[in-house]
Order: C-alpha cells, then sequence, then structure tokens
C-alpha cells in the first residue's frame, strides 16, 4: 500500500563543512605580517642558539692544567662556594647540613701545587640544617660551642697528584684546642678569566671525612655516626691590591 505524499524524496546535501558525519574546519589564511612576524622569530631563534654556543664556548676556556695557574695569593669567592657535611642518622639516612659563611686564602708560590697553601675560617654559627631546633643544638655547649669557638679553622697544604687533575691533600681540622687531620681527595676543576667578571679564577671539588668524636663532637652517640663526610666546593679569584674584605 503507498501513502499519498510519501513518496521517497532524496536526501539534502549536507550542510557546509559537514562529510559523512566528520566536522571539517576552514583554516583562514594568516595574514602575511603575522608570517613575517613568525619568520623574524625564527631567525632570532636561531642567531640566539649561536650566540648560546658561543658563550658555552668561552665558558669552557679553562685551562685544566696545574702548571698554568700563576704564583699569587688568591681569595675564596663566597658566592660561589659551598661547604657541607653529612652524617649517619639511625642507618636511615646521612642527611646533609652546610655551614654559610667561610672565608679562605689561598696560596699559590712560584714552586706550584706541591707547596700550595690554603686556610680556611668557618663560622660555627652559620651551621644550616634546615631544622632550626636542630641549628641550636649543634651551636651549643654540647656540640660545636659557637659562644667559645667561632670558627672552625681548616689548614692544607701539599698536593699528592694521582692523576693530571686529581690528588690528595694533607690537612688539620682545628676547634678550640682540638685537633684532627684529614685527608682532602680533590679535583683541580680549571683555571682561567671569568668571562662575567674579567677576574682570573681557578676552582676546586674536595671531599674528605674525620671522627667528630676526636673533635670533641660527642653528644649523640649511638644515634648519630661518628664519621663526618665532607665535601667543599671553590672557587677563588686572583686578590687585588689593596685590603680584602673580610681579611
Amino acid at each position: 500500500m503507498r501513502l499519498a505524499g510519501s513518496a521517497c524524496r532524496p536526501a539534502p546535501p549536507p550542510a557546509p563543512g559537514l562529510c559523512s558525519g566528520t566536522m571539517r574546519f576552514r583554516i583562514p589564511p594568516l595574514p602575511r605580517r603575522l608570517l613575517a612576524g613568525l619568520g623574524a622569530a625564527l631567525v632570532a631563534g636561531v642567531l640566539a642558539l649561536g650566540g648560546c654556543a658561543q658563550l658555552r664556548s668561552a665558558l669552557r676556556m679553562q685551562d685544566s692544567r696545574l702548571a698554568a695557574v700563576p704564583a699569587g695569593t688568591y681569595r675564596l669567592d663566597p658566592e660561589h662556594c659551598s661547604v657541607v657535611f653529612s652524617v649517619d642518622h639511625l642507618g636511615f639516612s646521612r642527611p646533609i647540613m652546610r655551614f654559610d659563611r667561610v672565608q679562605a686564602t689561598l696560596r699559590w708560590p712560584p714552586g706550584g701545587a706541591a707547596e700550595a697553601r690554603v686556610e680556611a675560617r668557618v663560622r660555627t654559627d652559620s651551621v644550616d640544617t634546615n631544622v632550626p631546633l636542630l641549628d641550636q643544638e649543634l651551636r651549643s655547649p654540647a656540640m660545636l660551642d659557637s659562644a667559645r669557638h667561632p670558627y672552625l679553622l681548616l689548614r692544607a697544604r701539599g698536593w699528592h697528584p694521582s692523576s693530571a687533575r686529581r690528588g690528595d691533600v694533607a690537612g688539620l681540622l682545628v676547634l678550640g684546642r682540638e685537633r684532627v687531620p684529614l685527608v682532602l681527595h680533590v679535583r683541580f676543576n680549571g683555571y682561567g678569566v671569568d668571562p662575567v667578571t674579567g677576574v682570573a679564577t681557578l676552582g676546586f671539588s674536595a671531599r674528605g671525612s674525620f671522627s667528630r668524636d676526636q673533635l670533641g663532637l660527642k653528644a649523640w652517640p649511638g644515634l648519630v655516626g661518628d664519621t663526618v663526610h665532607l665535601r667543599i666546593e671553590a672557587e677563588f679569584l686572583a686578590a687585588r691590591p689593596g685590603p680584602q674584605a673580610g681579611s
């Protein structure tokens, strides 16, 4: 049976932007000015990368030979120095602590590294564990006793090479009347002129360890380990004529 008006009619054409149920979008062409701006930005980025490569090259012009270091006196750069240490805590971890205020002088004689000497003064009240209560305990008479012993001294001299850039240096830690010898395992990072400051600079990384009990730091036996693991990162600047800050 056929109903009037029910004759099949062809389906209407799809609306613009539609095809077989899939949405299509027309992206208008970008303005020429925008394209030109993007091109300029791309060129600038490439040039900047080239400039960065040149800067990286300049920053890597340090001389890795110890013999390249001129004789003279060098002062520690306080902005590029860190003295950190760690001790065992109940076998669970080795928390890392630091001293925030350090002064040091490096004397480099004509004889070179074998005759070089360094003396550092570390402010004991600058100990920083990131735990204020622990900082107070470390500064107390039971430990560093910062009121009586404002400085921890480190004296080191000599150079016993193990490779072209590595060697051992004999050191001595002094806190009040206590004296503890230690050996620093040192890496010479290089010598050169800092391209930012224009100052002759040389850098070292050092590691060592010592007994805190021998240094008179006897609190918390059994809870805190006896061996103190020390790490130093230091840059020294060629001393300029005239009085030195912090000297």
